[in-house]
């Protein structure tokens, strides 16, 4: 049996907008890059240490809230290069707030990260230079609508998906 741990509350890129976000990625930072797919984290395992009633919530939540959009901006780092190379996200109409606010009600509790899509991690990569000044890498602004939840899970090799959720807003209607 598979030891699953860290579980996330994640949002992947749809194909659209993955493509030359997963090859930034693939160049500056191979061993994240093999272990997941470019995302946004919904939920950190530091806020829902305990993945059965995560899951339940983020059940609850696609029931209740209906997709939401997303937008891709600037590239940025946290304080410097070494620390990480990402990608800005804004919350468009507020439903990835929305969602953090269902999920994380007590016992669980929101830390503060920066809405952001990770192209280099300083756990998995010393890159940071040749991607920070990258010539070839552009800004490109997408908006993408975010259609489902996944959570995901550390096997000890690769982040694995353990189940997705459609967001539906059955229950507003």
């Amino acid at each position: 049996m598979t030891d699953y741990r860290d579980h996330h509350a994640t949002i992947f890129l749809p194909p659209e907008v993955a493509g030359s976000i997963e090859a930034a990625r693939r160049e500056c930072d191979p061993v994240r890059a093999s272990r997941i797919a470019g995302h946004v984290t919904l939920v950190y395992p530091q806020e829902a240490p305990n993945a059965e009633p995560l899951v339940e919530r983020i059940g609850e939540a696609s029931y209740r809230l209906e997709p939401f959009r997303l937008r891709l901006g600037d590239l940025a780092c946290s304080e410097g290069p070494e620390y990480g190379v990402y990608i800005e996200v804004e919350d468009v109409d507020g439903g990835y707030r929305r969602m953090r606010e269902h999920v994380l009600r007590p016992p669980f509790h929101c830390l503060t990260f920066p809405l952001h899509v990770t192209l280099m991690h300083p756990r998995t990569s010393g890159r940071d230079r040749q991607l920070s000044n990258r010539s070839g890498y552009e800004r490109q602004i997408w908006e993408f609508a975010v259609q489902e939840i996944a959570v995901t899970a550390f096997d000890g090799v690769v982040w694995a998906s353990r189940g997705t959720y459609a967001l539906t807003g059955r229950q507003g209607r």
